[in-house]
C-alpha cells in the first residue's frame, strides 16, 4: 500500500474523529500505524481518542511517540505538559498529602501566598501553617480548562508542523542536471554544505544566521575624488567560507566578455584597450554599486545555478552583511544593524565575482544595444564605458536614453554626477588610463608621483600625501599606485616599486596602522528588545497583554518577529507612555517591588483592586489610593488572605 492510500485512510479516520465516531476512527488509525509505524499524525489523533476513552497510559504513550517522530521542540513540551495534566486528572480524589507531588507549574495560580511577618522574614512559612485553598471540583475544572488550552495549542502546532514539512520538502528541491552541467558541488542541506566546507554545522549556522554577532571589521579608506569608502572585511572564519564559495562555485560560472573587473588575465588595461583612438568616449558610473545588491538578489543567483532554496539561503547569508541604519534614540543618533535587510559587502572576497555574475544580463543588454548603434561597450566593476567613431556619433542620444532605461530595469541606478563625455580633442580617460593614441598613464601624474616619492624618501612621511591618502593610509596608496604603473609600463613601474620598498623599510614604524577602524557601538535586535522589555517592566505589562497587543497591532505574537521599523515604533510608543504616566514615580516602583515580593497572582491582585477601588490595574488608581494600598499591605501582611 502506497502513501496515497495511507493518507486516504488517515483522512477517513480524522473525519470519523471529528464526527465523534471514535471506534471507527481508532480502527483507521490502527490500520495506518500497522502499515507505517512512522506516521506521526496517526499517533497524535489516536492519543486524543484514548484520552476521550480515559485510557491514560495509552494516550500518553501515543503523544510521546508522536513527539519523537515529529522532532519538534514545542510539540514535545506541550505533550509533556499534557502528560502531567492527565496524571493529575484521572485520579478520582485528590488528597492533601499528595498535593506536593503535583507539578508546581500546573497549579501555580493556586499556590500558598508566602507568609510575611513584621520582622522582614518574608519567605519563611511557619512549620504548622496549612491552608486548604481548593476543593476537588475547582481543581478538576482548572485541569479541564488547561487540557482544552493545551489541546488547542497542540492542534495548532500540528498544522504548523505540516506546513513546515511541506515547505522543507519544497526547499530541498534542486536542479541536479544544472549543477552537474556547471561543474558545481552538489550540496543542498546544512549537513552537506558543512561537510564540504569542512566545518561543523553549528559553526555554519553561527556564520549564516547569527544576528547579534558581527562577522565583519568595518573601516574607511579615502576615495580619489574625496570622501570615504566604507570597507567591510570579513573575520577569518567567514572569510574562509567566502573563499570556498568563490573557488568552488562562483569562479566556475562563465561571465560576460564585456566584464573586466576582478577577473584573471583582465585588468583596467584590458578594459581601456577597446576604446583606444575613438572619436568619443562616454563613461557612466553605477551608484552605490555594492550596497545596492540586496540579499534576495544574491540568494536568487545561487538558486538560478540549480541549488535548493535551503542551500541558496545559506550561500546568500554567508555572502552578505546586515545593512546599517541611522536611528534616533533619546535625542542621540545611533547605528542599528538591521535584521531584515542585507546587502553585498565591499571587502568580502566573494563580492566582486557575485557582482560580475549578477551583471551578466546587464552586460548582455548593453552590449547588444551598443552594437546596434555602432558603439563598443566594456564594464569594470561599476564603471560603464561606451566609445565610437564616425557616423555612429549620431546615435549619442540613443545611448544615453537606453542606457539609463536598461540600468534601471536591471536594478541599478546611474550616478549622474559622474557621467562624462570625452571627445578626441580632449584627454580621454578610461578607468584611469589615457586612451587617445595608446593605453598610458597621464604624464603629469607620473611626474607628480616621482616628486612625491623623492620628497618622502628625503624628509619622511609626516605631512605628505598622495591623492586623498595621508598619514596611516599613505603607504598603502603609494604601493598601490606603483603596482598600477608596473602593470601599464613594467619598466617605469619597477623603478617606482623599488623606491616605495626603500621608503617602507626606512619609515616602517610610521606606516604600521593602515586602517581607520569604525569603532562606533552598533545596536542590534537584542539591544532594542532589551530596551522594550525595560519599558514594559516599568509599565507592569505582563506577557499575555504584550502578546495580545502585538497581535492586534502588528499581527505577530512576539518581539523577535517584528521588523526594526515596528520595534522602533513600539519602543517610541512605550517611552512616550512611560514619560506621560503620573504613576511611574518612586512610590509606584516601591509598590511594584513589594507586590512582587508578596507573590500575589494577577487574579488575586485584580480581584482586590476591583473590590476596593473599582479598577483592574495599579496603573489606573490614583496616587493617594496607591499610597493607601501600599500602607495597608505593609501594616497587615498576615491578614491579606482575608481580602480575596
Amino acid at each position: 500500500m502506497d502513501n496515497l492510500d495511507l493518507q486516504q485512510i488517515l483522512n477517513r479516520g480524522i473525519d470519523n474523529y471529528q464526527e465523534k465516531n471514535y471506534e471507527q476512527a481508532l480502527e483507521d488509525f490502527n490500520q495506518v500505524i500497522s502499515i507505517n509505524p512512522l506516521f506521526a499524525k496517526a499517533y497524535h489523533y489516536r492519543g486524543w481518542i484514548y484520552r476521550i476513552l480515559e485510557k491514560k497510559e495509552e494516550a500518553i504513550q501515543n503523544f510521546q511517540q508522536a513527539a519523537s517522530l515529529f522532532k519538534d521542540r514545542e510539540y514535545r513540551v506541550l505533550c509533556e505538559q499534557l502528560a502531567e495534566l492527565l496524571e493529575s486528572l484521572f485520579p478520582s480524589k485528590l488528597k492533601k498529602q499528595q498535593s506536593s507531588e503535583i507539578n508546581d507549574d500546573i497549579y501555580s495560580e493556586y499556590r500558598n501566598l508566602f507568609w510575611i511577618d513584621e520582622d522582614g522574614n518574608w519567605y519563611d512559612d511557619p512549620p504548622d501553617y496549612e491552608c486548604d485553598f481548593y476543593d476537588i471540583g475547582d481543581w478538576e475544572d482548572y485541569i479541564n480548562q488547561k487540557l482544552i488550552t493545551i489541546k488547542n495549542r497542540l492542534f495548532k502546532r500540528l498544522e504548523k508542523i505540516e506546513y513546515l514539512q511541506i515547505k522543507r520538502e519544497k526547499n530541498a528541491q534542486f536542479d541536479q542536471r544544472k549543477l552537474e552541467d556547471n561543474g558545481l558541488p552538489i550540496c543542498n542541506s546544512h549537513q552537506d554544505i558543512a561537510k564540504l566546507m569542512k566545518i561543523r554545522v553549528k559553526r555554519l549556522r553561527f556564520l549564516a544566521f547569527s544576528r547579534n554577532k558581527s562577522h565583519y571589521t568595518c573601516f574607511k579608506i579615502p576615495k580619489k575624488i574625496g570622501g570615504d569608502r566604507h570597507i567591510s572585511a570579513p573575520m577569518p572564519f567567514l572569510k574562509k567560507a567566502q573563499l570556498w564559495i568563490l573557488h568552488n562555485i562562483l569562479e566556475k560560472i562563465k561571465i560576460h566578455d564585456a566584464a573586466h573587473g576582478f577577473i584573471l588575465n583582465h585588468s583596467i588595461v584590458t578594459n581601456a584597450q577597446p576604446h583606444i583612438g575613438k572619436d568619443i568616449i562616454i563613461n557612466f558610473d553605477l551608484k552605490d554599486f555594492f550596497p545596492s545588491i540586496s540579499y534576495p538578489r544574491v540568494k536568487g543567483l545561487f538558486k538560478s545555478l540549480g541549488y535548493s532554496e535551503t542551500a541558496s539561503i545559506i550561500w546568500g547569508l554567508l555572502c552578505t552583511e546586515p545593512t546599517l541604519k541611522q536611528i534616533e534614540l533619546d535625542g542621540e543618533i545611533h547605528s542599528l544593524r538591521s535584521w531584515t535587510e542585507r546587502h553585498l559587502p565591499q571587502g568580502a572576497p566573494s563580492s566582486p565575482a557575485i557582482t560580475n555574475l549578477l551583471c551578466r544580463r546587464l552586460d548582455q543588454r548593453l552590449t547588444q544595444m551598443a552594437q546596434k548603434y555602432g558603439f563598443v561597450y566594456t564594464r569594470y566593476a561599476d564603471d560603464l564605458t561606451f566609445s565610437a567613431s564616425g557616423n555612429s556619433l549620431t546615435n549619442l542620444s540613443n545611448i544615453f536614453n537606453e542606457t539609463g532605461f536598461i540600468v534601471k530595469t536591471e536594478g541599478f541606478n546611474l550616478n549622474q554626477d559622474k557621467t562624462r563625455i570625452m571627445r578626441k580633442s580632449q584627454q580621454q580617460e578610461v578607468t584611469g588610463m589615457i586612451v587617445n593614441n595608446k593605453v598610458n598613464i597621464p604624464r603629469e601624474t607620473l611626474k607628480r608621483f616621482r616628486a612625491t616619492l623623492y620628497q618622502i624618501e628625503k624628509e619622511g612621511l609626516i605631512g605628505k600625501h598622495w591623492g586623498n591618502s595621508k598619514n596611516q593610509e599613505l603607504m598603502v596608496s603609494l604601493e598601490g599606485f606603483a603596482n598600477f604603473v608596473f602593470m601599464v609600463n613594467p619598466e617605469k613601474g619597477s623603478q617606482f616599486r623599488d623606491q616605495v620598498k626603500r621608503i617602507k623599510h626606512k619609515y616602517y614604524c610610521q606606516s604600521k596602522t593602515r586602517r581607520s577602524i569604525i569603532s562606533q557601538e552598533i545596536l542590534n535586535q537584542s539591544n532594542i528588545i532589551g530596551l522594550i522589555y525595560a519599558e514594559l517592566n516599568r509599565l507592569y505589562c505582563k506577557n499575555g497583554k504584550r502578546r495580545c497587543y502585538l497581535m492586534q497591532t502588528y499581527g505577530k505574537p512576539c518581539l523577535q518577529e517584528l521588523t526594526e521599523e515596528n520595534l522602533l515604533e513600539f519602543l517610541t510608543d512605550l517611552k512616550s507612555h512611560v514619560e506621560n504616566s503620573p504613576f511611574l514615580d518612586s512610590n509606584f516602583i516601591r509598590v511594584l517591588d513589594f507586590v512582587n515580593r508578596l507573590s500575589l497572582t494577577p487574579n488575586h491582585l485584580r480581584q482586590y483592586l476591583i473590590k476596593t477601588y473599582g479598577k483592574q490595574s495599579l496603573l489606573q488608581i490614583k496616587t493617594e489610593e496607591l499610597k493607601n494600598f501600599y500602607s495597608l499591605f505593609k501594616k497587615t501582611p498576615s491578614n491579606r488572605f482575608l481580602w480575596f
